[in-house]
């Protein structure tokens, strides 16, 4: 707490970089987070990443951050209208963003390699997120993506079987294309929204879908390329709103589905499970056909959850997908309990701010102040 206290201190005696923009309160919004966050170890390095015009952070891109930090390290992406760029990482690191869809204040990263243990990524919007080792062998483990956007790939590549990736989790976050390959073992696909039309798995056994909702444009397709094993999802929900009648088809191998839900918001067309080729399922307690009930969507807004285009979160922020106490989806879960996001009290956020990070911002200030002058700040923080 003594360090806390002194890094507070030095912010505050360096007040003249206060008098200067906006821009300048800006750059330190994050750097602020970190001093009112409990939970930092102080033997860990702080990087801060800014490169929006002004800016005067040592490094501007998320590669050069990355080099110059040590394992253990955590780095801070702030918000910017320009990508920090590509990175692949080889070391040990919580790389932290201010959110992935928040109006203005959105930290975006290119494609992001992970060929590392114990990385976490938070309130970033990235490109593609591709994990996995180098080295036949020698697993990495431990990669974490929390309220995050991005596609992602997860393992080494369909033709590798020893395992390369142990430990993989994914929750609160928009995800697209997702690809899990046979060397990735123990992956967790949970509490997240899923935009894009197909998944595509290789080794069943090894990864969990549960407690998603599918947001389709029109139809989804899954793919199973695991012989002699069967694909599971289970309390998933499956949402659009189309003038067709649309189909969730398993394309390839064996699926069991329970407990999910299927619904087209648009009156009059259905939203229905098929099959293609040589591929099978078996389904138990789907609610088909049943709308969700959820607290606050409006199917008139094009790209919003309930929408008739392609979802983007940024069309209305608002959408509520917590459930009404009339909901079927309630308890039309495994075992009573609850499909969709917020099973077991889970907490989604639309904008993808990460848990555990307040966002500060400096609401009011003087415009313009004397030399050695005092300027009065208003600074509002949110918890996450």
């Amino acid at each position: 707490m003594k360090f806390l206290n002194q890094k507070l201190k030095n912010k505050k005696n360096n007040s003249l970089f206060l008098g200067k923009t906006t821009k300048r309160f800006k750059q330190m919004l994050l750097i602020l987070a970190v001093l009112f966050t409990s939970n930092l170890v102080v033997a860990q390095s702080i990087i801060t990443i800014d490169n929006n015009p002004g800016s005067t952070t040592t490094h501007q891109t998320m590669q050069d951050a990355h080099d110059a930090a040590t394992a253990g390290d955590i780095i801070y992406v702030q918000p910017s209208p320009t990508s920090y760029g590509n990175v692949t990482i080889n070391k040990a690191l919580t790389v932290v963003g201010r959110s992935h869809s928040e109006v203005n204040n959105v930290s975006t990263i290119g494609s992001v390699t992970i060929n590392a243990s114990d990385v976490t990524l938070k309130g970033l919007k990235m490109s593609s997120v591709s994990p996995y080792s180098t080295i036949s062998g020698s697993p990495i483990t431990n990669i974490r993506l929390y309220e995050c956007y991005a596609s992602i790939v997860i393992g080494a590549g369909y033709s590798v079987t020893d395992p390369r990736l142990i430990g993989f989790e994914a929750r609160g976050c928009v995800l697209s294309t997702i690809t899990q390959y046979p060397d990735a073992q123990d992956v967790l696909i949970s509490n997240n929204i899923i935009t894009g039309s197909t998944l595509t798995i290789y080794s069943p056994a090894a990864i969990i879908i549960a407690n998603n909702i599918f947001r389709l444009n029109s139809g989804f397709t899954l793919r199973n390329y695991a012989v002699g094993e069967t694909g599971i999802l289970y309390n998933n929900m499956f949402l659009l709103n189309s003038t067709a009648d649309r189909t969730v088809t398993f394309a390839t191998g064996d699926w069991n589905v329970s407990n999910n839900l299927l619904y087209n918001y648009a009156d009059l067309y259905s939203l229905n499970f098929a099959t293609s080729g040589s591929a099978t399922y078996s389904d138990s307690n789907t609610l088909l056909g049943v709308d969700p009930l959820f607290t606050d969507v409006d199917n008139t807004v094009n790209d919003s959850m309930a929408g008739a285009t392609t979802y983007v979160v940024t069309a209305r922020l608002e959408d509520d997908m917590t459930l009404q106490a009339a909901s079927p989806a309630l308890t039309g879960g495994g075992g009573g309990t609850e499909m969709g996001l917020y099973n077991n009290g889970f907490i989604y956020k639309n904008s993808g701010n990460p848990k555990g990070i307040p966002t500060i911002d400096i609401t009011t200030y003087d415009g313009a102040v004397p030399k050695n002058g005092t300027i009065n700040v208003t600074i509002t923080a949110k918890a996450h």
